[in-house]
């Protein structure tokens, strides 16, 4: 039980809860006027508060953390029979101290040897409430398991979505959630519905990718052997390749020779180029080289009547002499010239050739061995072919075993309905008990009894969850009356629980009797107060002062009894908090 609420600031209202109803009541004051609103007075921010000391992570969305950061929250909480005065400061919430008698809880605290500080992490506290409120101690941190927090929510719902519907405590609740928490709460095997689960997710990676091939969002098996083929024989002719590369230290070395021998020979047979040109020029000249004809030209003048005298035949034979020792000496010349040009160029072809030789060497090397560098780079680039290779491999292999995988799903849930069923069947007192007591709660506010409905599979076939939970009330499409829903099953499971020293307080909020009609709301109070008192619970809820029920309630109750703490909407110091405050919108 939650005995007493307060905080080292002493504008927060203190507040004791004893066993049975417990109302925290939100005044309306005769002279507030319709813009005043009696929703900043704290009754949801009480709820939020006792979760803060039940294990919540610290939120700015449900707390004005910046407001109360000075701020230590203490709760006095009674667990396997210990009262203990719990503190969680808004500045330090990973830690939680406590004060009392330890001994005989399940998990020992920590001690700061240097305060004396005895304290709990938030994991290993939550851990504790887990195993003392509802005895969760050897479940593994595995998928789809019940857990404190998530089980909490159903004894201090918050928010409206809250009170949709019995099963769920906030919208868009995962289906796992649900089956999982409430099988775990009604006394069913909750791993069933994990192991439900588990299948779920294989069979829905099966359709997702028959999907995805079907729509050719990924290749088809086809398409995938094919290209499995083509890098297969890349790969292992790249393996030979790599197999057979020979390193030579020297690699870099050889290759600039190479390309130094290369440039030479070029050098050398553009020079011959040059040579060839000029030869073929002076070969040219030496071949038209000829000697003058003197008597020509002394017939051209007599045949025209001009006879030449002794003297000028003398002076055109001297000049033939001259002419011709020029052509011979041309002649001289040009032959010199080209035995010249002939012995540079047998000089620079056997310079070729030896360079040809040398560099013939060089290349061979070349090419039989490689660099370190290229034979890096090689086997990097093999590898990731290598790596490409085995994946589509592997996506052959599960589009292989898809149609195999769909068959063994099947037959698991087959073996997993005969396993359901059997269990359904040997934990029967445990649902039955739930059964017989929301049948009980509605029984009490309606004249016909509600149905809690626990199914599981159909056809002999586990197909999507291993339960299916329902419940029914007469006159249920009403909102009052489906409200009522939550209501009879959370009663149920907090008198189920209390009754076997697990949780045994229940937090409702103003909404849980919205649309409610008065008659119900009244009776639901009564009964509320009567059971916790036989069973040992609290029932804690929260009301508007203009939506208490006072006319309906039996003669012999005394609301005022039960009111715990009484809020109000006209000055900021009678909020919860003293103060008033925005939060963040969701």
């Amino acid at each position: 039980m939650i005995t007493r609420i307060y905080a080292n600031d002493k504008r927060f209202k203190a507040v004791e809860f004893q066993k049975g109803l417990n109302i925290i009541l939100a005044d309306r004051q005769t002279e507030s006027d319709d813009k005043d609103s009696r929703n900043g007075v704290g009754k949801t921010t009480l709820i939020n508060v006792i979760h803060f000391g039940l294990g919540s992570d610290l939120s700015k969305k449900v707390l004005p953390v910046e407001e109360i950061k000075n701020w230590i929250f203490y709760f006095q909480i009674e667990l396997k029979g210990t009262l203990l005065t719990v503190s969680r400061e808004i500045s330090n919430a990973g830690i939680v101290e406590v004060s009392g008698q330890t001994d005989n809880l399940p998990i020992k605290p920590e001690v700061d040897e240097k305060t004396g500080l005895v304290f709990y992490k938030l994991s290993e506290w939550k851990k504790l409430l887990g195993i003392c409120l509802f005895n969760l101690g050897g479940i593994s941190e595995d998928k789809y398991v019940p857990t404190f927090r998530g089980l909490l929510h159903y004894f201090v719902r918050v928010g409206l979505d809250a009170y949709s519907k019995p099963f769920t405590y906030f919208r868009n609740q995962t289906s796992w959630q649900i089956q999982v928490s409430n099988a775990y709460l009604l006394g069913l095997n909750w791993r069933y519905a994990t192991e439900s689960q588990l299948l779920k997710d294989q069979d829905g990676a099966a359709k997702a990718l028959n999907t995805a091939i079907n729509n050719s969002i990924v290749p088809t098996k086809g398409e995938l052997e094919a290209e499995r083929v083509r890098l297969q024989k890349v790969v292992d002719k790249e393996e030979k390749e790599l197999t057979d590369f020979n390193v030579h230290p020297k690699y870099a070395e050889f290759q600039s020779e190479a390309n130094k021998l290369t440039i030479e020979i070029q050098s050398l047979n553009n020079k011959i180029l040059i040579l060839n040109r000029k030869l073929s020029r002076y070969e040219d000249s030496i071949t038209s080289e000829s000697e003058p004809e003197i008597a020509n030209v002394s017939s051209l003048f007599e045949d025209a009547g001009v006879h030449f005298g002794e003297g000028v035949k003398k002076s055109l034979l001297e000049a033939k002499q001259f002419h011709l020792e020029i052509v011979t000496n041309r002649k001289d010349f040009l032959s010199a010239e080209i035995a010249e040009i002939k012995a540079k160029t047998s000089v620079s072809q056997s310079k070729i050739k030896q360079l040809s030789e040398q560099r013939s060497i060089v290349m061979n090397l070349l090419k039989t061995h490689g660099a370190l560098e290229e034979f890096t780079l090689f086997q990097g680039e093999l590898s990731a072919k290598k790596s490409k290779l085995e994946a589509l491999k592997e996506k052959l292999t599960e589009i292989q075993s898809m149609t195999k995988k769909r068959k063994e799903i099947k037959s698991k849930r087959i073996t997993l309905d005969s396993k359901l069923a059997r269990d359904f069947e040997e934990s029967k007192p445990a649902w039955e008990k739930a059964i017989e007591g929301f049948n009980e709660n509605s029984l009490a506010l309606y004249n016909h009894p509600g149905n809690l409905i626990i199914n599981i599979s159909e056809n002999g076939v586990v197909k999507e969850n291993a339960y299916k939970f329902d419940v029914e009330i007469p006159r249920s499409t009403s909102e009052g009356v489906g409200r009522m829903k939550v209501f009879c099953y959370d009663l149920m499971l907090v008198d189920k629980f209390a009754q076997s020293s697990g949780v045994d307080f229940l937090v409702h909020d103003t909404t849980m009797f919205d649309g409610v009609d008065s008659r119900q709301v009244a009776h639901a109070l009564e009964y509320a107060n009567t059971k916790g008192q036989e069973s040992g619970f609290q029932y804690i809820c929260f009301f508007n002062s203009d939506s208490v029920p006072h006319d309906d309630f039996s003669k012999e109750f005394s609301l005022d009894e039960y009111v715990r703490l009484r809020l109000s909407d006209k000055r900021p110091e009678d909020s919860l908090l003293g103060f008033h405050f925005e939060l963040p919108r969701k």
